[in-house]
């Protein structure tokens, strides 16, 4: 019961409150690597289970990007670049073996997450990385608003909440995740800015380009470009539009919300600043990891609902820093009737005869057993 009650106080005091955007918000991470190596080697040249200092390096190009840290310099860059308040924890790395040579990320979304299952959705970022077909670097699911304005404009306000909320997240190529890895192909795309660039449609951002001729991303302060700057150009020579007049206006390629090559890329503006915190702030799964993300505490908390229960168990757990846990279930005997599982969130009891059970979360210095009835 004291679990339960200091997440419900948590979330009912202004501790909950909405953060402003001058606050920095740290989004928890959980990678999940989807390879197709039987024999489970970690890293190398052309190995989709790639390596923890890859995925490390990725993490870190996130924070400088989204920091304004990344030393990058271009035309907007000292006078538009800012640090967007936003920042990333590496939490978990699941690795998943599945024979599938590639998956596209059009049509496989569903597919990834059964082979992999997202984490709490309004609780981490979950990024898919394995290998795409075609020419695709990576995708992601854009957040759905509750409120349209200046700051949200263009965004979707209804979804099949479900069904979403189970894909939402990133999907990366694995040959262009992180940089300074032998798993990465590209001489473009090395630099880990597909995944900035596809967090930042996570985010709510839309291209520079606004995904027509001299269309609009709802920035004011990323000039209108005639179309995507797609170049293999690694000296990042100016590009120029003349959209809506005869002026000519050089286009914002250092912007990561275009496709520039990755050294190229070193900006994001105010203007996609504020239209990121207003979505942190009005789509549904989004605020709630806000919320979460502040909840600091020293305990090992759980909450399990609903209970009793039918069908499917769902845990609330919060561990200090984000440490990971593992769930283990007995019967009333004392018989461990599921397989240990790290970081469970969803238990499935259609098959589990009725009757009393124990949920025993156990992290490195602490454990708390809880108990469900099955009806």
């Amino acid at each position: 019961m004291q679990s339960e009650q200091a997440i419900e106080n948590y979330l009912h005091t202004g501790a909950a409150a909405r953060t402003s955007a001058s606050e920095v918000i740290t989004i928890p991470v959980v990678i999940h690597v989807v390879h197709n190596r039987a024999d489970k080697v970690i890293g190398g040249a052309g190995n989709g289970n790639i390596s923890d200092a890859q995925i490390q390096s990725q993490i870190d190009v996130l924070n400088e990007d989204y920091g304004n840290t990344s030393g990058y310099k271009g035309y907007y860059t000292d006078s538009l670049g800012v640090d967007t308040g936003i920042r990333f924890k590496l939490v978990s790395v699941v690795r998943t073996y599945n024979a599938t040579s590639q998956f596209s990320p059009i049509t496989d979304a569903d597919e990834l997450a059964n082979i992999s299952p997202a984490w709490f959705t309004n609780r981490y970022l979950n990024i898919w990385v394995t290998r795409l077909n075609d020419r695709y670097l990576g995708t992601s699911q854009f957040p759905v608003v509750t409120e349209l304005n200046d700051r949200t404009a263009g965004l979707a306000t209804s979804e099949n909440g479900e069904a979403d909320a189970l894909t939402d997240g990133v999907i990366i190529d694995f040959r262009y995740f992180g940089r300074n890895s032998d798993a990465i192909t590209s001489r473009i795309y090395n630099l880990g800015r597909t995944t900035t660039h596809e967090v930042g449609h996570w985010l709510g951002l839309i291209h520079i380009w606004g995904d027509s001729t001299c269309g609009t991303d709802y920035c004011d302060d990323t000039p209108t470009a005639n179309t995507k700057n797609e170049t293999t150009d690694l000296s990042c020579s100016p590009v120029y539009s003349q959209c809506g007049g005869t002026v000519m206006t050089r286009n914002m390629i250092e912007n990561y919300m275009d496709y520039s090559p990755d050294v190229c890329m070193s900006i994001f503006t105010n203007d996609q600043k504020a239209r990121m915190h207003a979505v942190l702030a009005l789509s549904p799964r989004r605020a709630k990891m806000v919320e979460y993300s502040q909840f600091s505490t020293t305990e090992l908390l759980v909450e399990l609902y609903p209970n009793p229960v039918r069908e499917t168990l769902t845990t609330n757990v919060f561990t200090p820093n984000f440490e990971n846990y593992t769930v283990s279930v007995y019967n009333q005997k004392g018989q461990k009737v599921t397989e240990d599982a790290v970081n469970r969130s969803y238990l499935n009891v259609r098959n589990f005869p009725s009757g009393l059970y124990y949920y025993k979360v156990e992290t490195a210095n602490k454990t708390i057993t809880k108990r469900f009835v099955v009806r």
